[in-house]
Order: structure tokens, then C-alpha cells, then sequence
């Protein structure tokens, strides 16, 4: 018994030394992403199509994951899969929780640098917390996409270079390896953060020719980089083509047009994100991040903050040779993020020089006035309804509700992933297909009736429409129920070839956007 009192009282110790005020605060903060965003909201709202085809993936069996997490890093998709609760959207509870853990990840990276005194290491913990939770480009990723985990694993990156940083060894260089090359699989951005980390750290030591510590940062860096690549073409490479660069064509830096081109498109695409920030006009921007750059370096920080630049310019580098968009709102998120932690850790670094030429009340003032400004600026985007509106979920409720085991359910190509994840029959089935960026077309082989247009051109709709006819057949009654999302005008108008041309009419039922055949 004694021996039991013994252990019961040793671990309410532990328990009462991990439970600190200040844990509790950084809980709290984290927390705070289920009042700033609308979480009902986030549960009830249909997914979009962006959604729909990272959300189909729960629908495969785990074997298949590879090939149809398509361009979701594959972690990501095994997250998905392990969220607890029933409803369709729950699913977005994932990014959120992503969310609430960048919130946290800031404040200990802005925390932990090595300040002078508790008070100022607080507070810029606080300002960096308050930055991550409340940043406009944060506050509208309710959807089901990886940009928060992009966000939350570039300031652990972060974090781990600062550690480095404070003791370079090869414990913290392989801890930073394990995070780059680990974190890859949850976010691909975390190449980019990992690649500006390594970097600076082996040309901070170059500068100081520090040769020993130099050897070991590149052979860190080496190894780190064979496991990305081996992450990269095990689970990335497959997901990457023409398409998607296309896609994203409007946010590549137009090296060919020239210089003057260039500048332009930089300059106009960084004023455009600016309220993605919620600091501010532009020169506010910079002087933080300046002066968060300053206070890093100045803390003992050279390879943390050198970090910050070579990935801005590592960005820029990118977008120049087309591998990535440059500012999109949702694909910059981490970099937004990362941008408003060293602004945070700049108002600190302000503060604490106020503080040293007057008082603490005075350097509290300041910190609590721009708090008070930045949350004033974003008040607009909290509990914003950022979701686009694209409605399956209805419609396919409403078709598995009405439809008779003699009809045939006809879906538009880019419907395919919706259908799949909503329809409460049956589990889908993978083909290849180049007719569309993810790589395949989710169909229903056990369930003939369902006809899966493979393309939007009038070909691939009149195959589907001459299908779905002889499935139907002439018997009275029969219906073709048609599940069409996101139709472009370039496939509205196959539509309507197709259609006249078999003398047929879509006559709309039920929810928005669903309509029938009749073709007895």
C-alpha cells in the first residue's frame, strides 16, 4: 500500500510540474481556433471540389492511398482517415487541428530564442501566438486541404533550426533532418522550409569557418536531402505534369517577358497579399519583419533568421523556374505564417529596446497597442465563410433517396470524386485517366447503372449520354438522373450538342444544380 501511495503521489507530481500556467496559456491560445473560426459551419458545409477528390481518398482501401492521394502528400491522407466522428465534413476537423497546433508551434519558436529576461520571452510568445491564430491568410483556411500543416511544420522547422542554432551538434542536426524528411510526408512546403534551413545553417558555419561544424551541417544536409528524395518520387513525383503546371501559370515569374516583366509581377502580387498579413500597409510589413530578423540575429539566432531570407528568395526561385506558385493565398499560407512569427518577434525586439530606454510599462503599452491594431485590421476575416460553394452532397443525397433500381445515375467528369465520397453505396474503384490533374477517375464497377463521364469534351459526354441511354432502355418510368458540378462553358455547350443531337432535355429536380432524362 505504501509502495502504491508512493507512486500515485510521484506521479501527481509529475502531473502538477507539466501543468503549468504557462502550458496552460499555450492551450488556451490553441483553443482559441474553435472560436475564430466557425466550427458548425466547417461541419455543415458541402464540400467543394478542391475538397471532394483529397476527401474521396478515405473511400479506397489503404493499399490504393499511393495512387489516388494524388498531389495530398500521403500522410495527409492517412490523417483523414483517422478522425473518429461520422458526419460527411467532419473531415475538416483535421485542418483545423492543424490550426490550433501552429498556434502553439509559434509560440514556442518565438519563445524560445534565447531572450534576456522571462517577461520579453513571453510576451513575444504571446504576440507570435496571437499572429499564427488571428492572420487573415489562417483564418480562411477552413477547407480540406494540407496549408495548415504546411504552417504548423514550417515554424517546427523553425523552431529545430533555432535549436541548432543555440547548440550546433549532430543530435540537433538530426533532429532537424527527422522533421524536414518526416514533415515532408504531411506537407510538401516543408522541402522548401528544410532546404533554406540546411542552407543557412552551413553558411552561417562557413563564415565563421567553423570547418568541423561545417562537415557535419553538409552531411546532415546530405542525408536529409536522400531521404526527401526518397520520400518525393516514392509518394510526390507521380502527382506532378503539364496540368498542374498549368494550372497554376499565373503564378510563375515571367522570366521570358524580361526584368521589367519580372519586377512587375512581384511587385503587384506581394501588394495583393498584403491583407493576407493583417499588419498593415506594406513599409509597416517590412520594418517588423526587419526588425524580427535583427532581434534574431542579435539573440544568437544567425542561421534562424538567414533562413527566413534564403526562403523568400528560394520561393521566387521556384516560381521563376515554374515548380511552384509564388503568393497564392492558399499555397503562401506557410509563408504568411512564417512572415507574421518574425513580424511578432520583431514587435518584441521593439519592445524590449522601449523597455531599456524607459520603462516595462511603457514597452507594454507599445506591445498591447499594435496587439490591439493587428486585431482590429482582421476582425473582418474571423468566423469568415471562406468555403466556395459547390453543393454534391444534396444532390446525391437526394438521388440515393429517390432513384429506382432501374434508373441510371449519370455524373460529369470533374463530379466524379464528390459522387464518390457522398454516395452511400458500395466503395469506388480507380482508373487511370489523363483527362483530368489527379490521374483517375473514381467509377463504380459492382454498380453498371452509375456512368462516369471520362472527360468534358463533347466526345467523352455524347459516349456517356449514348451509355446511359442503353442502360435506361425504353421502359416507362425509367429516369437518368444527371450529377453535374463546376460546369465550364466549353462543357455546358458539349452538353447541349450532345443533348440536341439525341433530342433529349435536362429537366431540373430536386436540390440546385440536379436534373433527369426521361428519354421513354
Amino acid at each position: 500500500m505504501r509502495s502504491q501511495l508512493e507512486v500515485i503521489a510521484r506521479m501527481s507530481g509529475a502531473v502538477r510540474r507539466g501543468v503549468t500556467v504557462e502550458r496552460v496559456m499555450v492551450l488556451l491560445f490553441a483553443l482559441a481556433v474553435l472560436a475564430v473560426h466557425d466550427v458548425g459551419y466547417m461541419l455543415r458545409h458541402p464540400f467543394w471540389t478542391d475538397e471532394e477528390w483529397v476527401a474521396v481518398t478515405t473511400r479506397f482501401p489503404l493499399t490504393q492511398l499511393p495512387r489516388v492521394t494524388s498531389a495530398t502528400p500521403i500522410g495527409w491522407s492517412v490523417l483523414l482517415r483517422l478522425v473518429p466522428f461520422g458526419g460527411k465534413q467532419d473531415l475538416r476537423l483535421v485542418p483545423l487541428a492543424f490550426s490550433g497546433a501552429t498556434v502553439a508551434a509559434a509560440y514556442w519558436f518565438a519563445r524560445r530564442l534565447g531572450w534576456a529576461d522571462e517577461r520579453t520571452a513571453v510576451g513575444a510568445g504571446v504576440l507570435a501566438a496571437l499572429g499564427a491564430l488571428l492572420v487573415p491568410a489562417m483564418l480562411v483556411r477552413s477547407d480540406l486541404k494540407q496549408y495548415t500543416a504546411d504552417a504548423f511544420l514550417a515554424l517546427v522547422v523553425l523552431a529545430v533550426t533555432s535549436r541548432v542554432d543555440r547548440g550546433l551538434g549532430r543530435r540537433e542536426l538530426a533532429t532537424l533532418g527527422c522533421v524536414i524528411a518526416g514533415g515532408m510526408l504531411f506537407s510538401h512546403t516543408t522541402a522548401f522550409v528544410g532546404i533554406a534551413a540546411f542552407t543557412s545553417v552551413a553558411v552561417i558555419q562557413l563564415s565563421r569557418r567553423a570547418w568541423p561544424a561545417l562537415l557535419e551541417s553538409v552531411v546532415a544536409g546530405a542525408a536529409t536531402a536522400i531521404c526527401m528524395v526518397g520520400v518525393y518520387f516514392a509518394f510526390d513525383a507521380r502527382a506532378v505534369g503539364p496540368g498542374l503546371t498549368q494550372f497554376w501559370a499565373g503564378y510563375f515569374v515571367p522570366v521570358r517577358l524580361g526584368i521589367g516583366a519580372s519586377v512587375h509581377f512581384l511587385k503587384v502580387h506581394v501588394e495583393l497579399q498584403v491583407a493576407s498579413l493583417g499588419l498593415g500597409p506594406l513599409w509597416v510589413i517590412v520594418v517588423l519583419v526587419i526588425a524580427g530578423l535583427v532581434t534574431i540575429v542579435r539573440l544568437g539566432r544567425p542561421s534562424t533568421a538567414l533562413t527566413v531570407v534564403v526562403l523568400w528568395a528560394e520561393m521566387v526561385l521556384l516560381s521563376a523556374l515554374r515548380k511552384y506558385p509564388f503568393l497564392d493565398e492558399r499555397t503562401s499560407t506557410f509563408l504568411f505564417v512564417v512572415t507574421i512569427a518574425i513580424a511578432a518577434v520583431g514587435v518584441a525586439g521593439i519592445c524590449a529596446l522601449v523597455q531599456r530606454w524607459t520603462t516595462p510599462v511603457g514597452a507594454l503599452v507599445l506591445g498591447l497597442a499594435l496587439a490591439v491594431t493587428f486585431v482590429v485590421q482582421v476582425r473582418p476575416a474571423i468566423r469568415e465563410h471562406a468555403i466556395p460553394s459547390e453543393d454534391l452532397a444534396h444532390p446525391v443525397a437526394y438521388v440515393a433517396a429517390h432513384r429506382t433500381a432501374a434508373d441510371v445515375i449519370l455524373v460529369n467528369a470533374i463530379s466524379n470524386f464528390g459522387f464518390a465520397y457522398y454516395w452511400p453505396y458500395g466503395h469506388p474503384s480507380a482508373i487511370d485517366s489523363t483527362k483530368v490533374l489527379q490521374g483517375y477517375l473514381a467509377v463504380f464497377p459492382a454498380q453498371p447503372r452509375i456512368v462516369i463521364a471520362r472527360a468534358s469534351s463533347l466526345f467523352a459526354v455524347s459516349k456517356a449520354l449514348d451509355s446511359a441511354l442503353a442502360l435506361a432502355g425504353t421502359r416507362p418510368g425509367v429516369r437518368i438522373w444527371v450529377v453535374r458540378s463546376r460546369v465550364t462553358a466549353k462543357e455546358a455547350r458539349a452538353w447541349r450538342e450532345a443533348l440536341a443531337a439525341l433530342g433529349l432535355h435536362l429537366t431540373p429536380v430536386g436540390p440546385r444544380g440536379l436534373t433527369v432524362i426521361a428519354p421513354g
